[in-house]
């Protein structure tokens, strides 16, 4: 499959993932590449980008990672694990997701995701198990 990094976008606007500003750069069947502008809205009272936002980060890249794959089988995928550390804190500039595939078996997947920032140092990695499941009919 093509990149289809420009489809998802579209079909993800005013999702969970954009409204914090997640762009997607690449997404491929193995490795998806996903950037956020660090602004005000993302900062804890600390002052450094609050950990939930790398939580969504981790999530959405991994959970897109695993709709490229099974989308064409007419199925659907759920994230049933996350495991999100957190290693540095910035407070500004931006940072960059790269989400790759682990295994993609037929019932589960399993997607390591790391994000970094403008000078390359890892913020924080992740692991994420996706349930590939049935679509449910539209209600």
């Amino acid at each position: 499959m093509d990149d289809v990094a420009a489809q998802l976008n579209r079909a993800s606007s005013g999702s969970f993932a954009s409204e914090i500003g997640l762009v997607l750069v690449s997404a491929t069947r193995d490795r998806v590449i996903g950037t956020v502008d660090i602004e005000a809205r993302h900062l804890q009272a600390a002052g450094i980008v609050h950990g939930g936002v790398y939580c969504t980060i981790v999530e959405s890249l991994a959970s897109m990672g695993a709709f490229i794959n099974i989308v064409d089988q007419g199925l659907m995928c759920a994230g049933i694990e996350n495991h999100t550390s957190f290693l540095r804190s910035v407070s500004s500039g931006r940072v960059t997701g790269v989400a790759e595939a682990v295994n993609l078996g037929r019932t589960t997947h399993l997607w390591d995701v790391e994000v970094r920032d403008d000078r390359q140092r890892l913020l924080a990695k992740g692991s994420v198990r996706m349930a590939v499941l049935e679509a449910r009919p539209a209600s």
